[in-house]
C-alpha cells in the first residue's frame, strides 16, 4: 500500500477516535480486524470485540483519552507511531472502579495495513505507571486482564 494513502488512513483513524466515532473508527480496518493491547495481554478479533474493545476498554474507562503523536516510522504496508498518552480514569476498566487520576504515559502502536485498509494495532504502554498515575490498583487491572484472557499470563 502507498505510503499517503497509510497514512490519509491512519489520519482519519485519529480524527475517528477524537471524535469516539466507533462506526467511523471501525471503517479504517478491514473486516477481520485486531486491536492488541500488549501491556494487558488482550486482543480483540473481528469488528464486534474491536467495537467492544474501544467502548469498554478505552471511551468509557477514560473519556479523554487521547493519543499526542511525536513521531512515526513507515515502511511497507506498515506504520509505527509514538507519543504520549494522555487521559483521566473516570469510569470503570476492566470491571476496576475509576481512580480518578490523570496519566501521561508513552506509548507506541504499530499499525499494519492489508486490503487498502488498517488490519489492526498494537498498542504499547507501561501499564504500571499508567496504573500509578491514574490511581488504579496495579495488581487488580492485571487480575481482571488474566480473568479476560483466560488466565493466561501476559507476555
Amino acid at each position: 500500500m502507498d505510503s499517503t494513502e497509510m497514512l490519509r488512513l491512519f489520519e482519519a483513524h485519529r480524527e475517528a477516535e477524537a471524535a469516539r466515532d466507533i462506526d467511523a473508527i471501525l471503517e479504517t480496518f478491514v473486516t477481520d480486524c485486531f486491536l492488541e493491547t500488549i501491556s494487558l495481554g488482550l486482543r480483540s478479533d473481528g469488528r464486534d470485540p474491536v467495537r467492544a474493545a474501544y467502548e469498554q476498554q478505552f471511551f468509557t474507562a477514560f473519556p479523554d483519552l487521547a493519543p499526542e503523536d511525536e513521531a512515526m516510522a513507515v515502511g511497507d504496508d506498515v506504520i509505527a507511531v509514538w507519543g504520549t498518552l494522555r487521559g483521566t480514569s473516570r469510569g470503570d476498566w476492566l470491571g476496576i472502579a475509576p481512580g480518578g487520576g490523570t496519566f501521561a504515559v508513552p506509548f507506541a502502536n504499530v499499525v499494519p495495513f492489508s486490503q487498502g485498509l488498517m488490519a489492526g494495532e498494537k498498542i504499547y504502554f507501561d501499564l504500571a505507571t499508567l496504573c500509578e498515575q491514574a490511581r488504579l490498583p496495579l495488581e487488580e487491572v492485571r487480575a481482571a486482564a488474566a480473568a479476560r484472557r483466560g488466565g493466561i499470563p501476559a507476555l
